[in-house]
């Protein structure tokens, strides 16, 4: 098992500022941008540094490290079942970037330093130029978190749900207009093919499960078919919590819409 506390120079019981502080003056000193003529030398460094920073700055993922740590030295192993610490490097970097408080507090420290933080720079060091997809989440109160998908803008959903009078009123609307297109343009109007192409799915998930986080299995019907997926279920969440998987639901001449899964914590 690695020890991220080692790679950020921190004894064990060091607090988050602590934590904080020895990340911020390691990722300054190994930042590929200051050390030019050994970019990738530095580029792996700051990799491991960002991968503790990762675990350690993030409360839920640092208790169940440091539970892993204790029963190794305890000699708890594979033999009991317990398979320890099990998030990969990518894991991690996925969970801290897709994090917007983290993903913030990192652009905004290294911006001021005048160092790159940006999609492109994230992509090529963190992901090998793979690029690299966060899972998009609201909650009931609106509050998001970014998408990025190889190097693209992330976009926001809005959870809004007009009024009765409004849905109404929209109605109405759209008939006076496609009848307004017909008669003085001879255009018929077909709404666009996207509107019922999403699809939605309640997903039950445990309360242990909504607390630390993990991977799910959904199944569902697309296109005739039962599909099978990985879901990852980040950290904290709630019920009433939104998972959008793009592109995963129906497809319909060649144009496929979005999966959403509707967060159900029961426990």
């Amino acid at each position: 098992m690695k020890d991220y506390y080692q790679t950020l120079g921190v004894s064990e019981d060091a607090s988050q500022e602590d934590i904080k502080r020895a990340f911020r003056k390691l990722a300054f000193k190994y930042h590929p941008d200051t050390n030019p003529g050994n970019e990738k030398q530095a580029a792996e460094r700051f990799k491991e540094i960002n991968e503790a920073y990762g675990v350690l700055g993030d409360e839920s993922k640092k208790r169940q490290y440091d539970f892993a740590r204790k029963s190794q030295f305890a000699g708890v192993g594979y033999d009991t079942g317990y398979k320890g610490f099990q998030y990969s490097q990518q894991d991690i970097f996925r969970d801290a970037f897709s994090n917007q408080a983290m993903f913030d507090e990192l652009s905004r420290m290294f911006a001021q330093a005048g160092l790159r933080f940006d999609q492109d720079f994230l992509n090529r060091v963190f992901f090998e130029g793979k690029g690299f997809m966060f899972q998009f989440f609201t909650t009931p109160g609106g509050v998001g978190q970014r998408t990025y998908q190889q190097g693209y803008p992330y976009t926001r959903v809005s959870t809004y749900k007009p009024s009765l009078i409004e849905r109404l009123f929209s109605k109405v609307a759209l008939k006076i207009g496609k009848y307004a297109l017909r008669k003085l343009f001879g255009f018929k109007y077909e709404p666009p093919l996207k509107q019922g192409l999403d699809q939605h799915i309640e997903l039950e998930i445990p309360l242990a499960v909504a607390a630390t986080g993990g991977e799910r299995q959904v199944t569902y019907k697309r296109g005739g078919r039962t599909k099978k997926l990985m879901v990852k279920i980040p950290p904290g969440v709630k019920s009433g919590t939104k998972i959008k998987l793009k592109g995963m639901g129906i497809i319909e001449n060649k144009k496929s819409g979005d999966l959403y899964l509707h967060i159900k914590v029961k426990g």
